[in-house]
C-alpha cells in the first residue's frame, strides 16, 4: 500500500515540474490519491494546479479572497452567487426549512416553494445560521503547553478546555458577527483557532418539488447512475446598518464580499474539477483496531437500531398527514445514514479492506522495528492506542443506547438541557461547560424552540419504547442500574414498558411546551427543578449524574489519547515522508480531481460519467420517487440543442456528473468548480461503492457525485421559471 501511495506521489511531482505542458493531456493522465486539504496547505500543491490548468491556485490559500470567500457552511456545505446574500446549497439541505413551513394544507416540502420576490422569501428553522471562515490562526503551542506534566487526564483535559474557552474569547466579537472555534487536527498534533462570520437571518428563496429535488429517492441514493435536481437557494440577510442581526422584517440582503459566477465553459470528460466546502468527518488515520470494531461490532449494531427506527417512523408517517410531515426529514436522515452503513459494510467485505487496513498497520510496525530510534520513540503508541479502545469498547453499546435515548426522545432531552443548565448557572461564565456558556444562550434557546417543530408525543412514546427495551435486552449488570433510573418497577418487569411510557406521558407534563421550556433554560435554579412535578424533570434529575459519569468517562479518554495519538501521527507522517491532509473535521477544504467515470467493479462495464435528461424520463414512471412533474416531462421533448444548457459531448441536457474528488459528509452542496474558480455544479452524494474511502481511500472506485449546474438552471428556467433568479445570477 505504502508502494502504491508513493508512486502515486510520484505522479504528482512529475506532474508539478510540468513534464506535461499540454494540460489536456495533464488532466487525462492524473489520477487521484486523495486529500481534503486545509487551505494552509494549498500553497504546496501550486505548480500541481498550473499543470492541470488552474489559473491563480495561490487564492486556494486565502479564505479572504475568490473562491474561497464565497463558500459558507450551514451544517451543509453551500456558497453565495449573487453580490444581494443569494445562496446556493442542496435540496436535502432545507428539509428542516421546508418541514417547518409546511401543513397538511400547504405541504411545500413535497410541493416545492420558489419567492418570486424578496417580500415572499420565508425565514428559516429557528437558529439557522450560515458562516463564512475569516481567519485560521495556529495555537498549537498555546493549547498542547507542557500538557503531558499534567499527570492527571481529568486535570489535563480540564486545562485544554479552559485554553480553548480563554483563547475563543480572546478572538470572539458578538458586535461584529465573529464566531470563533478550536478544532484538532492529524489527532490532536495541531490545533488551530477558526473566525467565521456567522450570519443569522437565513430565509428560503427556491425548493424544486421533491419529485426533482430528490428523484429516485432511497432507490437511488448512495447509487449511479443518478438524475437527481439536488439544488435549493437561501438568502443571507443583516440589519440596514450591514451588522449581523437575527431575523427582522426591517433586515436587508447581505451584500457579501465575494460570489461565484456560473461557468460559461461547457464541463467535458476529463475536465479539471474542484471542491470546497465543509467535510465532516473521516476516519483514515484510525488504527487497524479502531476499524476492527467499527465493522465487526458498532457498525452492525447501528445498521440494527437505524433499521428498526426506521420501521417505527414509518409506522407513524402511515397515521395522519400531519405526523407524516413531523417524521418524514427524521426518515430521510435514518435512510440515508442506514444506506451509507450498510454500503459501507459491503465495501469492507468485498474489498476485504480489513485485511488490508490491517497490512498497512503491520507494514508501519516493521518500518519502526527496522530502526532503533523509531522504535524507542514510537514502537509502544499502538499498544497504548489500543488497550485505550479496548477499556472504552466494553459498555460502548450500552453507552450508545444511552445517548441515543437521551437526544432521540424530545420531552426528555429538553428536561436535561435545562437540568444541565441549572446545574451550570450558578458557575462564573469561564468555568461552565462551553455548551452552557453565555456565549451560547441562545443557541440553546433555538434548539429547544426548533425541536418543538417536530414534537409529537406519539413520536416521543414510540422512541421511548423502544429504546427501553433495547436497553432491557443488555446484560443485567448493564440494563438493571440504568433502567431503575426509570422506574423500579421497570428494573423488575420489563413487560411492563409500554405501560410506564403511557403512565409518563399521561402525567402532567410541561416541557412539551417550548414557552415553558425557554423559560426554565433561563431562569430556573436546581432547587426549583427539584420541587418540579414534570415527571420529564424528575427522570432527567435522576439520569443526569449517569450521563455526567458518561462524560467524565470521555473527557478521561481524549485526555490520554490527547498524549498517544499526535505521536500515532507523527510516526505516521515520517513512514510516508510526503505531506498529507488530516482528516475531515468539519473545517475549510479543497479537494480536487476530474471528472471521470468508473468500474464498479474490476469485470463490470465502466460507467459514463455523465448523466442526462433523456435518463430522468426513461426513469419515469409517474409513481414515486421515480414521478417526474409533468411539466418537466412536457419541457424535456422540446430541449434546444442550441441552448446554453446543452451539451454537445453527451447529446443532451446533462444532469449528473461523476468525479473523483475526494469528500464525505458535510460536503453536501459544496461548490463544484472549473479551473477558473466557476461554478459548474453542486456536490451532493458519493457511489456507494466507495463509502469506505472515509477510512480507506480507494482511488480506482472512489467517485464523487455532483448536479449539473446545467441542468439545475435548464429546469429552473423551463419548469419552476425562477427567471428573478436566473436574472440575480447574470443567467439569460
Amino acid at each position: 500500500m505504502k508502494k502504491y501511495f508513493l508512486m502515486t506521489i510520484l505522479i504528482f511531482c512529475i506532474l508539478a515540474t510540468g513534464c506535461h505542458d499540454n494540460s489536456q493531456q495533464a488532466r487525462i493522465d492524473f489520477e487521484n490519491p486523495g486529500g481534503m486539504w486545509m487551505p494552509q496547505q494549498m500553497s504546496d500543491h501550486s505548480n500541481k494546479l498550473r499543470s492541470l490548468g488552474v489559473k491563480n491556485p495561490e487564492s486556494l490559500s486565502n479564505p479572504l479572497v475568490h473562491p474561497l470567500g464565497a463558500i459558507i457552511g450551514m451544517g451543509c456545505s453551500a456558497s453565495f452567487v449573487s453580490d444581494n446574500g443569494l445562496i446556493i446549497t442542496n435540496h436535502h439541505c432545507v428539509y428542516r426549512t421546508l418541514q417547518a413551513h409546511s401543513s397538511p394544507e400547504c405541504n411545500i416540502y413535497e410541493n416545492g416553494f420558489i419567492a418570486r420576490n424578496i417580500s415572499e422569501e420565508l425565514p428559516a428553522e429557528t437558529g439557522k445560521k450560515v458562516s463564512v471562515t475569516q481567519e485560521i490562526i495556529d495555537v498549537t503551542s498555546i493549547v498542547r503547553k507542557n500538557i503531558e506534566q499534567i499527570k492527571d487526564p481529568l486535570s489535563r483535559y480540564k486545562v485544554i478546555e479552559n485554553r480553548i474557552k480563554t483563547l475563543i474569547a480572546e478572538h470572539e466579537d458578538n458586535t461584529k458577527g465573529i464566531r470563533c472555534s478550536v478544532k484538532e487536527f492529524f489527532e490532536g498534533q495541531y490545533y488551530y483557532l477558526i473566525k467565521k462570520l456567522e450570519l443569522k437571518d437565513i430565509r428560503l428563496v427556491y425548493a424544486p418539488p421533491l419529485a426533482i429535488g430528490c428523484y429516485g429517492g432511497d432507490i437511488d441514493n448512495w447509487n449511479w447512475p443518478r438524475h437527481t435536481g439536488d439544488v435549493a437557494f437561501y438568502r443571507a440577510y443583516v440589519a440596514p446598518d450591514g451588522s449581523v442581526a437575527e431575523y427582522s422584517a426591517a433586515n436587508v440582503p447581505y451584500k457579501p464580499k465575494h460570489y461565484l459566477r456560473i461557468a460559461t465553459e461547457p464541463l467535458k470528460e476529463n475536465d479539471f474539477v474542484m471542491v470546497v466546502g465543509y467535510p465532516g468527518r473521516t476516519q483514515r488515520w484510525w488504527t487497524a483496531e479502531q476499524v476492527e470494531f467499527a465493522y465487526l461490532q458498532n457498525n452492525p449494531n447501528r445498521i440494527q437500531i437505524l433499521t428498526e427506527k426506521n420501521d417505527i417512523y414509518k409506522n407513524l408517517a402511515t397515521q395522519s398527514k400531519e405526523l407524516e410531515i413531523k417524521v418524514t426529514p427524521s426518515i430521510k436522515g435514518v435512510l440515508n445514514s442506514l444506506k451509507y452503513l450498510q454500503s459501507l459494510q459491503n465495501n469492507f467485505k468485498d474489498n476485504q479492506l480489513l485485511n488490508k487496513k490491517i497490512a498497512q498497520q503491520q507494514q508501519l510496525i516493521a518500518w519502526l522495528n527496522k530502526d532503533a530510534t523509531h522504535k524507542t520513540k514510537w514502537g509502544g503508541i499502538l499498544d497504548d492506542i489500543t488497550a485505550l479502545q479496548k477499556q472504552r469498547q466494553t459498555t460502548y453499546h450500552r453507552d450508545s443506547l444511552i445517548t441515543g435515548l437521551i437526544h432521540s426522545v424530545t420531552v426528555i432531552n429538553s428536561a436535561h438541557t435545562i437540568v444541565c443548565m441549572a446545574q451550570q448557572r450558578p458557575k462564573p461564565d469561564a468555568e461552565r461547560d462551553p455548551s452552557y456558556q453565555l456565549r451560547n444562550l441562545t443557541r440553546g434557546i433555538q434548539s429547544l424552540q426548533r425541536t418543538q417543530t417536530s414534537y409529537d408525543p406519539k413520536v416521543d412514546k414510540a422512541i421511548l419504547s423502544y429504546y427501553l427495551q433495547k436497553i432491557a435486552e443488555l446484560p443485567n449488570d448493564q440494563s438493571i442500574p440504568v433502567l431503575s433510573l426509570f422506574s423500579e418497577e421497570l428494573a423488575n418487569d420489563t413487560t411492563k414498558i409500554g405501560s410506564y411510557v403511557n403512565s409518563l406521558f399521561n402525567k402532567q407534563l410541561t416541557v412539551d411546551n417550548p414557552n415553558v421550556c425557554v423559560d426554565l433554560f433561563k431562569n430556573a435554579d436546581t432547587n426549583q427543578l427539584n420541587q418540579s412535578t414534570d415527571p420529564a424533570i424528575q427522570l432527567a434529575l435522576r439520569i443526569r449524574p449517569l450521563i455526567k459519569s458518561l462524560e467524565d468517562e470521555n473527557k478521561i479518554y481524549q485526555a490520554k489519547m490527547v498524549l498517544l495519538k499526535p505521536e500515532y501521527m507523527q510516526a505516521m507522517q515520517a513512514f510516508y515522508g510526503v505531506p498529507i491532509a488530516p482528516d475531515a473535521n468539519g473545517s475549510l477544504r479543497v479537494t480536487y480531481g476530474t471528472v471521470k467515470g468508473y468500474r464498479p467493479t474490476p469485470d463490470a462495464k465502466k460507467y459514463k460519467p455523465f448523466t442526462t435528461l433523456s435518463g430522468v424520463i426513461k426513469k419515469n414512471t409517474g409513481i414515486k420517487p421515480f414521478n417526474a412533474p409533468e411539466e418537466l416531462v412536457k419541457a424535456a421533448k422540446t430541449v434546444d440543442p442550441s441552448s446554453q444548457f446543452y451539451s454537445n459531448q453527451v447529446g443532451d441536457i446533462p444532469v449528473n456528473f461523476l468525479s473523483d474528488v475526494d469528500t464525505t459528509g458535510g460536503n453536501s452542496g459544496s461548490a463544484t468548480l472549473n479551473r477558473k474558480g466557476e461554478l459548474v455544479g453542486l456536490l451532493f452524494d458519493g457511489t456507494s461503492e466507495s463509502l469506505a474511502s472515509d477510512m480507506i481511500y480507494m482511488p480506482e472506485i472512489n467517485r464523487a457525485i455532483h448536479a449539473d449546474i446545467r441542468y439545475i438552471l435548464w429546469f429552473m428556467k423551463n419548469v419552476d421559471h425562477a427567471n428573478n433568479l436566473l436574472k440575480e445570477m447574470n443567467v439569460n
